[in-house]
């Protein structure tokens, strides 16, 4: 989810957001386009930060089949098929919004990538189960409250070796114990929590939790 100032605080301090964007240089207009949308209406993207660091990963890892959880308006998706593109492959992307994803395929038609993105409108947990391909790279940055429900669901369909990237999940911080935070967002943070603990216990993964953004997960599959 892309972060503001003006609309919540990031769990370490603004001023080292932005100090790490700038390190990134200058994004093409397209991308920032799409950030300032973003921005204006509220609509959450990962940062700057993020989507670089999902193009390093689909990079090294040379992933090709690609599936993306929570298209959106097309932010992250870019940032993945940018690196898809080079290794031949393809994403596949997921999104209920359909007013968002008309959106996200305008930007992708302007980005020239629109022949390497299959976008599907609908419930992830209806069509994960449904899905007849194979991923060597999956990322989620969809409703919060369904990562329990999404990490079940996709544990079938990553290839062993293949790698997991799950965004939001310190949630402003607030999923370190006793944290103080609105008790509208009791739920989302416990059902965090929960998520955190699963993914970091499950024997089938390695795992490891960064703090940039609002918090990233990485998971490797392991190979047996």
């Amino acid at each position: 989810m892309y972060i503001d100032e003006r609309a919540i605080g990031l769990f370490y301090p603004f001023e080292m957001e932005r100090y790490l964007e700038t390190l990134l240089g200058e994004r093409d207009p397209l991308l920032k386009e799409i950030e300032e949308q973003a921005l204006q209406e509220t609509i959450p993207v990962v940062t700057p930060m993020v989507g670089n660091f999902l193009n390093l990963m689909i990079t090294m890892s040379r992933a090709r089949a690609v599936l993306e959880i929570g298209t959106a308006i097309g932010y992250s998706t870019i940032w993945l098929t940018r690196a898809v593109e080079k290794n031949g492959g393809h994403v596949t992307t997921i999104d209920l919004n359909r007013d968002r994803l008309t959106r996200a395929i305008q930007y992708f038609e302007r980005a020239e990538l629109r022949e390497y993105i299959t976008t599907i409108d609908g419930d992830a947990r209806k069509i994960l189960p449904q899905l007849p391909s194979m991923f060597d790279f999956v990322f989620i940055d969809a409703a919060k409250g369904e990562y329990l429900d999404y990490l079940n669901l996709i544990y079938p369909l990553i290839i062993p070796g293949g790698v997991l990237v799950v965004d939001n999940v310190l949630f402003r911080g607030w999923v370190v114990p006793d944290s103080t935070f609105p008790p509208k967002y009791d739920r989302m943070v416990g059902g965090l929590r929960q998520f955190l603990q699963e993914l970091c216990q499950n024997p089938d993964f390695t795992t490891t939790v960064l703090p940039f953004g609002d918090g990233v997960s990485v998971s490797q599959k392991k190979l047996v």
